[in-house]
């Protein structure tokens, strides 16, 4: 059974790495390619590390800030703006940690904040959205009640989707928005 699940682990990186290549609107770099395998590998071991142990380690927000700040420069994003958005997100999750008596984790507050130094504002939007949306999902299809559920899976996988779909998502948006 285990080695069905490296197989399978296995099959869903090269997918989160391949997938954003074939979807892309743009050419893209070596660089590109580099920071996109990063950035799935380490989304992909922090939800499986929250998955297990219930923890998303700093040294995983650290190598995504990092790797976020590269991928901002690179892109031509304005670093005041990342800025804005990153100390924003810091303050909603901070706030929904609060709000929830401490069962939202700092680990939770700051893998938000530093998956949002990838995004655009938009891109945060759709974060935020596709995390709590898949979130209560599971929730609500699992009959969870009063159990502890780790949502570091969810949020890696909003961050994962906004990161590659947000672009998408924004012209879904404005189609819909001119359109209805």
């Amino acid at each position: 059974m285990k080695g069905t699940s490296y197989v399978i682990g296995l099959i869903v990186y090269i997918a989160s790495v391949v997938l954003p290549i074939l979807l892309s609107l743009k050419a893209i770099s070596f660089i590109h390619v580099a920071l996109y395998a990063a950035f799935s590998l380490i989304i992909i071991a922090g939800a499986t590390i929250d998955m297990h142990y219930y923890i998303l380690p700093d040294e995983g927000a650290m190598a995504l800030v990092l790797g976020g700040i590269i991928y901002s420069y690179i892109n031509d994003k304005s670093m005041l703006i990342t800025l804005l958005s990153v100390i924003s997100v810091g303050a909603i999750t901070y706030g929904l940690r609060l709000m929830s008596h401490k069962g939202f984790g700092l680990g939770d507050v700051k893998w938000f904040s530093a998956i949002a130094t990838w995004l655009t504002p938009w891109e945060i939007v759709c974060f935020f959205y596709v995390a709590f949306c898949v979130g209560s999902l599971y929730l609500l299809l699992t009959g969870y009640r009063n159990r502890y559920i780790p949502f570091g899976p969810f949020l890696c996988f909003g961050g994962w989707c906004a990161l590659h779909g947000g672009l998408y998502m924004e012209v879904i948006y404005q189609w819909l928005r001119y359109n209805l």
